[in-house]
């Protein structure tokens, strides 16, 4: 087609030019041809959508963030699996070896909510390269269509440019046979004035028409080369979005089986974790009724004790009502009472709020104390074995401020309030792993008296009594204001 079109324009230069010439002696006049030139419209670059690239910057920043923590914790790893390795050649029967399996377990812990956040960032740019997908699946189609109309546009003028092409070959080839000559004979060869005129008047006809062939061939040469600019224009940009498709989905498949890889890393690690876990409770409960030392099970899942603290936080800071977090109705019970005298009233910014007095009296031995257990991980207060259903006693005078009976973490547990110390804080005990509780929320207790049995409730090894002091929310050691 593009040769057809470049053999007219010859065609039609050489026939301006003898039209012109035959216009000179007067024969022919017809207007001028405006010459122009096709503009190629510039296809439209895809808009970039999505994330900004300070987003994206921030996205690769914390990514490489968390492949070197991974690198450190993959190294913290095969430590602990090197020293547990050590230490059970030579018994897995000691704290020892119970720690370095404990240690392992936090790196396992560590290395779950390292792949999870990996997970989670995976899957943030699947998402933004999805939108990304359809916004240029979106371009490409709308391209597609346009290009598919600018063919349909450029097919049918290439059929009527055909037609006046064939008419046009016919008139060119009749012109080059008569020759300019011919027609100027043709003139001067009449009889009178009369028959020069009319011959005249027909040569000028076909001028005419000439002219306007010739026109109108030129309007359709420059329209078809237009529309082919313009249907290339926007071929090159269909191609650009599809070669940009083809990348992101490219790079969306990388990244979900990144992602599916990091899953299954976490099912794999959950499976160690639990086994370690497993075995750490056998071997700490063992240890534990060996030497009468009970305290709790140092591995307990993270999202109950979070879910316990906060619940616990909340009450402390008025944030709700004790009734609120209370699980059970009050009632009375048979051979307990309480004092009614006006000593039994909380304290009021006075120190004498922390002089306390042992939970468990006769046992002061203590299994576990604060702020950690002996393999680093945090304990918030301090246990007392003692036997099962051993008197547990207020450490200091107060108004029970919540009992809650679980089967999980604190177990049986007691809080009362206290008062405030001169500071002005807030001053709670906690009572916990208790195998029967004595007392109610909302009574008041004095110094000494018992509110519950010892006992193995919730997560524990054994038969103690884990004791809390908490001021404003925060725990601090019992061990300073015990006497």
């Amino acid at each position: 087609m593009q040769k057809k079109l470049n053999r007219l324009m010859c065609c039609v230069l050489a026939v301006s030019i003898a039209l012109t010439s035959m216009f000179c002696f007067g024969y022919y006049s017809y207007a001028e041809d405006e010459s122009t030139t096709a503009v190629q419209e510039s296809p439209t670059a895809p808009a970039e959508e999505g994330t900004t690239l300070s987003d994206e910057e921030a996205r690769e920043q914390a990514r490489q963030k968390l492949e070197s923590q991974k690198s450190a914790l993959d190294a913290d790893l095969q430590a602990a699996e090197a020293k547990i390795a050590e230490l059970s050649a030579a018994s897995k029967n000691t704290e020892e070896y119970i720690n370095a399996l404990d240690t392992k377990i936090g790196v396992l812990n560590q290395q779950l909510t390292v792949l999870d956040n990996q997970v989670i960032a995976y899957q943030e740019d699947i998402d933004v390269l999805q939108k990304d997908i359809d916004e240029n699946q979106a371009q490409a189609d709308e391209l597609q269509a346009e290009v598919d109309r600018v063919q349909a546009i450029l097919d049918d003028l290439t059929e009527k440019f055909n037609a006046k092409y064939a008419a046009y070959c016919v008139r060119m080839r009749a012109i080059y046979i008569s020759g300019s000559y011919n027609l100027i004979a043709a003139l001067l060869t009449c009889k009178d004035l009369s028959g020069f005129l009319t011959r005249y008047e027909m040569i000028k006809a076909v001028s005419k028409s000439d002219a306007e062939l010739l026109e109108a061939i030129q309007k359709q040469t420059e329209e078809i080369l237009q529309q082919e600019s313009d249907l290339n224009d926007k071929k090159l940009a269909l191609e650009d979005i599809k070669s940009t498709l083809i990348a992101e989905q490219n790079e969306q498949k990388a990244k979900q089986e990144a992602l599916t890889q990091a899953q299954e890393e976490i099912a794999s690690k959950k499976i160690i974790l639990a086994q370690d876990r497993a075995e750490s409770d056998e071997l700490f409960a063992k240890l534990t009724a060996e030497n009468g030392m009970y305290t709790e099970f140092r591995n307990e899942d993270q999202e109950i004790t979070a879910a316990v603290e906060k619940e616990i936080s909340d009450l402390i800071a008025g944030i709700i009502r004790p009734e609120d977090v209370t699980e059970y109705t009050t009632k009375p019970r048979d051979g307990v009472t309480a004092e009614s005298s006006s000593d039994i009233e909380v304290y009021n910014k006075s120190d004498a709020v922390l002089s306390m007095c042992y939970p468990v009296p006769g046992h002061t031995t203590i299994s576990a104390g604060f702020p950690n257990y002996s393999n680093g991980s945090y304990h918030g207060g301090i246990d007392f074995p003692c036997p099962t259903g051993s008197k547990v006693v207020a450490a200091q005078k107060g108004v029970v401020l919540t009992v809650k009976r679980l089967n999980y973490s604190y177990g049986y547990y007691v809080m009362i309030y206290h008062g405030t110390d001169s500071k002005g804080r807030t001053i709670v005990t906690l009572y916990a792993h208790n195998s029967s509780i004595l007392v109610s929320p909302g009574q008041t207790v004095y110094k000494g008296q018992q509110i519950a049995s010892s006992g193995s409730t919730g997560n524990s090894t054994g038969p103690h009594c884990h004791f809390e002091i908490r001021a404003d929310g925060t725990r601090i050691n019992p061990k300073n204001y015990l006497m």
